[in-house]
């Protein structure tokens, strides 16, 4: 950090580093194996000085390498949590009201909160640089197995038996 900082003021005044090819990209500087020289600098350079560096990048990923993955990561995340705001009001709805159609919804809601979490373990976790290619596909498809078992599960519980709400409630009766 303080290697940035010490860039950016001497590339403010035509020093060393836009001597050395530093490029500005978002916010941080990348140091580049030419020197540039901007149009405002008049300064020559010293014999004396090298006149390349060895390429050494510090910059993170972008927006764009992130764009380039096709998720919308701001949407998924929103969607989460208007999805725990409708678990706030089912849960307790259906426990007033337990009717098959607010169990269902329940349900569902349940088994996708549950599957967005398992998701983002396997998928932070299980990552392609350290297990490969194959692995991780597997993984998030073993995860979305699991989800749909257990949403079958669930709705063969609810069609069949007494339903999770009075499932609940007759093991708070124990």
């Amino acid at each position: 950090m303080a290697g940035l900082l010490a860039l950016r003021g001497l590339s403010r005044n035509c020093g060393v580093a836009s001597r050395f090819g530093a490029l500005r990209l978002n916010g941080l500087y990348r140091v580049t194996s030419r020197p540039l020289l901007p149009a405002t600098c008049t300064q020559a350079l010293p014999p004396s000085q090298p006149q390349q560096l060895l390429a050494t990048s510090l910059v993170r990923s972008t927006a764009p390498e992130i764009e380039q993955a096709g998720h919308d990561h701001v949407l998924h995340w929103t969607a989460e949590r208007i999805l725990t705001l409708v678990l706030m009001g089912v849960i307790p709805a259906a426990f007033v009201w337990p009717t098959p159609s607010l169990e269902y919804f329940m349900a569902l809601s349940l088994t996708l909160h549950s599957h967005w979490g398992v998701e983002a373990i396997v998928v932070d976790y299980i990552r392609p640089s350290v297990f490969g290619k194959i692995i991780p596909k597997l993984a998030v498809g073993a995860v979305y197995a699991l989800s749909i078992a257990t949403l079958g599960g669930l709705c063969y519980f609810i069609y069949t038996d007494v339903g999770i709400v009075n499932a609940v409630k007759l093991l708070w009766k124990l």
